[in-house]
């Protein structure tokens, strides 16, 4: 371990302080050799370090066995031969997969302690796929087909890492035709570059692309020698720190949008996120470091879009889009990627936020348990990691430093209202709810991926428990696309959506207010533009401490029988999962009235207890599914059949309105007790209000539909003079007040509460108390607030109006 530790301290100083720009360029293409394949002297002699370079060799011995070494061959190798397939998009893959193969290789060939270190055969056999590849399709000059990203991005990144890794055994003049190469396809990272090689100057790249281009462009001018093109990289990368207020980006509330429409933290966020660990890694200290004013952004973009969503080391699906679809890439390995992310960001992050992420990196990999008994395995503990052993080495130094502590799971509710989503946490869960508008498509497919994506935005709502697999292995092959966990449904939609299409909400009330434990969420829905359905209504989501209270009101329309659906959770023990209704066993059937329900599936440990305050008609359903990857991902998915049990909760909506409170980690008997008493007062839910108490901790959280006011105890508590979601608590002689506009339309708001205030605590920039007593009255500028809560603290006089 000291020897790994030193030898990551020596890779972070390869550049000395007075090199010249020539020095740069050789201790640069060093020290990104380390990010690849770790330093020479890193500690390597672990078992599953062994295994994983030893599997790395193995990998890079077979395609150079089947690789085709014909100058006038057709493929490099028989597996990726789609350079000709009708289908654009999976012909310019292929040229991507080449190259990625030709980096496997050079890792093997470059990697210190692999049985294939420095084998000149195999470094013979980069030069010449190289050489394949240059010739055949990636040259300057040869006009680009299918998909722009396999040209401007996935290939010319392979291709210059395997140029990093295996420069040695690559002539000088294959090496210059490979940099021209690359050169032509991305003459200028900021720009889209036409298939003729001309740049497209009225459009810009933005976001992960754009991040991509630029660390492009620095290695290509590293490699080339060329400090304008480093310089024009980092300048590429400077172009993504402002905080975006509309289309692509990250926004103030730590929201990470990419193609528009789509909430992306977990997918393009995440290559944005790795592209700043790379661009951070290699330019600094050399004459091209990032000293942007706003580089400090990025660490804070690491804190409030990455490390703020991230559960028990998962990244939630609702953030990942169509990345749901391709089959290997779970919430936790996609999690763990950005975790070896955000442990590159922390080396250059200040102390403060150094010692913080690296705390919460520790607690993750102290409670994720998905790979088995080493968190550097494989998913379920099978086969080895790709864990790059610079990240390794970095993460094994965090895990066994002794004075740093493991920060425990975030708890709280924390809304995203720029890209419609809410994390509500509480003891031992995550509940994470996914919503749509005007503003964010309820999905997205594209490149043939994600093909049965219609509910994937309206309202899931997934629970991360004791659980840590639910929503791994099989789950998106499997799970019933039509009746996913949250939704309000009628099963439309069907196969053959417009790719790339924006699917959008017609209503725009979405969004909500957070106070500490306590939370109020909500959206109007219509499923207009997304299935053509007429189905419309609204639905609430309340944080109550350690449960969720979901009420549903004005559900109308649809195109066959509507049902909201409570949960469909996939089972780890089909046979002995038990779930009980009203005290019963009752894993198929249904009830008229249910006043309670519990499933328990001790091979997973998860245990759930519903409770329906006001007495539902529910359905059980306990079955098996199959499905294929191929029938959900066209591009990359297998065809074979997988399995997986489900238990659906269904509510028939024979009403037009639905609640339910979620009970996670509760017992059976908890549950039981929890319908006799459940200490929550639902005091509106209908077309004016939904709004709940709870008496004992004296909160009131409400969102109001329209203007006007809600009740509280049977008496108008709150008015507004717009929609609006709130939250408030009466603790220790102070009331605490949020407040959020969530049509993000609003200029401003007037609110009255029946409620006297003695002094202002504390006031949210934009609020205005306009009266004190005998009722409190607000004004609130919401101009450029984006959904965002107002909050306000205030002292109570001895006597409280009700």
């Amino acid at each position: 371990m000291r020897h790994a530790l030193m030898a990551l301290a020596v890779a972070a100083n390869l550049l000395p302080a007075t090199a010249t720009a020539g020095d740069q360029f050789d201790a640069m293409r060093a020290r990104w050799q380390v990010k690849l394949v770790g330093a020479a002297d890193q500690e390597r002699s672990a078992p599953d370090v062994a295994a994983q370079l030893k599997a790395q060799s193995e990998t890079a011995q077979r395609a150079l066995a089947g690789m085709a070494r014909e100058p006038d061959a057709k493929v490099l190798w028989p597996d990726v031969a789609g350079f000709n397939d009708p289908y654009p998009t999976k012909a310019s893959a292929a040229v991507t997969a080449s190259a990625s193969r030709l980096v496997q290789m050079a890792q093997a060939y470059a990697a210190p302690g692999t049985p294939s270190y420095h084998d000149p055969q195999l470094g013979a056999g980069v030069a010449a796929g190289l050489d394949w590849l240059e010739r055949h399709y990636y040259t300057a000059g040869r006009h680009e087909f299918g998909n722009w990203w396999d040209w401007q991005i996935g290939t010319p990144l392979h291709l210059l890492n395997a140029l990093s890794l295996a420069d040695d055994a690559v002539p000088a003049e294959l090496r210059l035709r490979t940099l021209n190469a690359v050169n032509w396809h991305v003459p200028d990272g900021r720009y889209k570059t036409r298939k003729d090689g001309t740049l497209d100057k009225n459009w810009l790249e933005e976001g992960a692309n754009l991040l991509d281009k630029g660390l492009v462009m620095v290695l290509s001018g590293m490699l080339g020698k060329d400090g304008a093109r480093i310089a024009g990289g980092r300048d590429a990368l400077a172009l993504t720190l402002d905080f975006a207020t509309e289309g692509n980006g990250f926004y103030r509330d730590g929201s990470y949008v990419q193609h528009t429409h789509i909430a992306y933290n977990g997918g393009y966020g995440a290559v944005a996120l790795s592209d700043y660990a790379r661009l951070l890694y290699i330019l600094s200290g050399t004459d091209w470091a990032l000293k942007d004013p706003r580089a400090p952004r990025i660490f804070q973009w690491a804190r409030d879009g990455f490390a703020a969503v991230l559960v028990d080391g998962a990244m939630p699906d609702a953030l990942r889009g169509r990345g749901v679809s391709r089959h290997g890439q779970t919430d936790h390995s996609v999690g763990r990627g950005m975790i070896a992310s955000l442990a590159v960001i922390a080396e250059q992050a200040p102390p403060g936020e150094r010692a913080e992420l690296r705390s919460a990196i520790k607690g993750w990999m102290q409670r994720d348990r998905t790979f088995g008994a080493s968190y550097f395995a494989r998913p379920n503990g099978e086969g080895v990691s790709n864990i790059a052993l610079y990240e390794r080495g970095l993460l094994e130094q965090i895990a066994a430093d002794p004075a740093l502590p493991a920060a425990p799971e975030a708890q709280g509710a924390r809304i995203y209202p720029s890209m419609d989503r809410a994390m509500l946490r509480g003891q031992g869960f995550t509940a994470v709810v996914s919503m749509f508008s005007p503003r964010i498509s309820s999905f997205e497919t594209g490149n043939r991926e994600n093909l049965k994506p219609w509910w994937q935005g309206v309202g899931v709502l997934q629970l991360y428990d004791a659980d840590q697999s639910q929503f791994d292995g099989d789950y998106w092959a499997t799970i019933d696309p039509q009746r996913l966990p949250g939704i309000t449904t009628d099963r439309s939609g069907k196969a053959g959506q417009a790719e790339w299409k924006k699917f959008p909400n017609t209503e725009t009330w979405v969004g909500g207010a957070a106070l500490g434990k306590y939370a109020a969420v909500g959206m109007a829905f219509s499923l207009h533009q997304v299935t053509g359905s007429s189905l419309h209504g609204r639905k609430s989501w309340f944080q109550l401490g350690d449960r969720v209270l979901a009420l549903g009101s004005g559900i109308d329309g649809g195109e066959g029988p509507v049902e909201t659906i409570v949960d469909n959770r996939r089972l780890m023990d089909a046979k002995g999962a038990r779930l009980l209704i009203d005290g019963r066993p009752a894993a198929n059937g249904s009830k008229a009235k249910a006043n309670w329900a519990h499933l328990q599936d001790d091979r997973s440990g998860s245990r759930i207890g519903y409770v329906f305050p006001q007495g539902v008609p529910l359905n059980a359903e306990r079955s098996e599914r199959s499905g294929s990857w191929r029938e959900v991902n066209g591009l990359t998915g297998a065809p074979g059949e997988v399995r997986d049990s489900y238990q659906v909760l269904a509510i028939p909506q024979s009403s037009p309105q639905y609640a339910y409170l979620l009970l996670p980690n509760a017992s059976a008997d908890e549950t039981r007790a929890a319908a006799r008493d459940s200490g929550v007062s639902i005091e509106a839910n209908n077309e004016q209000a939904s709004a709940v108490s709870l008496p004992k901790q004296d909160v009131y959280a409400a969102n109001l539909w329209q203007a006007g006011s809600a009740p509280r105890a049977g008496k108008a508590y709150v008015w507004s003079s717009a929609p609006v979601a709130l939250v408030t608590q009466t603790c220790g002689g102070k009331l605490q007040i949020s407040i959020a506009e969530p049509t993000q339309r609003a200029a401003s708001l007037e609110l009255r509460f029946n409620h006297a205030v003695k002094d202002v605590v504390s006031l949210a920039s934009g609020m205005t108390v306009i009266e004190k007593s005998p009722q409190l009255r607000l004004r609130i500028d919401t101009t450029g607030a984006a959904g965002a809560s107002f909050k306000a603290e205030f002292s109570l006089n001895s006597e409280i109006l009700r």
